[in-house]
């Protein structure tokens, strides 16, 4: 079994491979205060309630945007397995083409939900993840990275918006208001932040299909994806799991393409 950690700045998700099928997919808290011994018992507690024994795991791969927590986790992973632990960055085969300004200060994230793409829908294609921050991935005709954008999150509009003005309340989004006329400041708040996403969103993604001369496929990830996407005019593709399974096709890349279950 390979196992697959996407650290992000809120939560790390981890992912259980055999072969292409995820036997398991879990999430613990993100927190640099803890030892690679910590993350150590967190992580064999998971894998011990979902039945993956030590011996059935032949390697780890994880990603990281929270550059702190890498060496923690790497060690963590160490107790945990014998196997090669691969963690994306320079000098790791990938197979992605980066045409951009910089490529090494392109997120490890972003690398990997691109590598996904990149070998399941057509492409031109435009990945948009909606977590702590909105990313917007573009892949051109070939499949090379070609652009990006970046915007705050959802939540994190929200979060400033109670920090920085005194009169605006703490508002959740379990509940949406009907029409995008808000009838009251939480309301307004609300909409701003889930509606205005989405029309950024479709906005961008107008413009990216002119960029490229065709209308691109837009696949969604992230945490805020499923409160968003049913606001959102633009037609697209949910992949809550596009960053674990990116991991998972580089992991096979560099230490081989035998994909069977273990």
């Amino acid at each position: 079994m390979l196992i697959a950690l996407d650290i992000g700045n809120n939560h790390v998700t981890i992912g259980g491979f055999d072969g292409d099928d995820i036997r398991f997919v879990a999430a613990i808290a993100a927190d640099e205060r803890q030892t690679g011994e910590q993350y150590a018992c967190a992580l064999k507690n998971v894998f011990a309630l979902y039945g993956a024994e030590r011996e059935h795991i032949t390697g780890a791969a994880l990603c990281s945007v929270v550059p702190g927590l890498t060496p923690i986790m790497q060690r963590a992973l160490r107790f945990l397995t014998d196997g090669p632990i691969l963690t994306v960055g320079a000098g790791i085969k990938t197979g992605l083409n980066i045409k951009i300004d910089q490529p090494r200060t392109l997120g490890a994230d972003r690398v990997v939900t691109a590598v996904r793409a990149s070998r399941t829908v057509p492409m031109p294609c435009v990945i948009v993840d909606l977590g702590t921050a909105t990313t917007f991935t573009v892949l051109d005709q070939t499949g090379a990275l070609v652009g990006s954008a970046i915007a705050a999150g959802v939540r994190l509009g929200l979060t400033s918006l109670k920090e920085y003005a005194a009169q605006l309340p703490s508002v959740g989004l379990e509940t949406m208001p009907r029409s995008v006329l808000g009838k009251t400041t939480a309301e307004a708040m609300q909409v701003g932040a889930v509606y205005g996403a989405a029309a950024m969103i479709d906005g961008l993604i107008d413009r990216y299909a002119e960029a490229l001369g065709q209308t691109p496929t837009v696949l969604l990830t992230g945490g805020m994806a499923q409160t968003v996407r049913p606001y959102l005019r633009t037609r697209t593709i949910h992949e809550p799991l596009l960053a674990l399974r990116g991991l998972a096709d580089i992991w096979y890349k560099n230490h081989g393409s035998d994909r069977k279950a273990n």
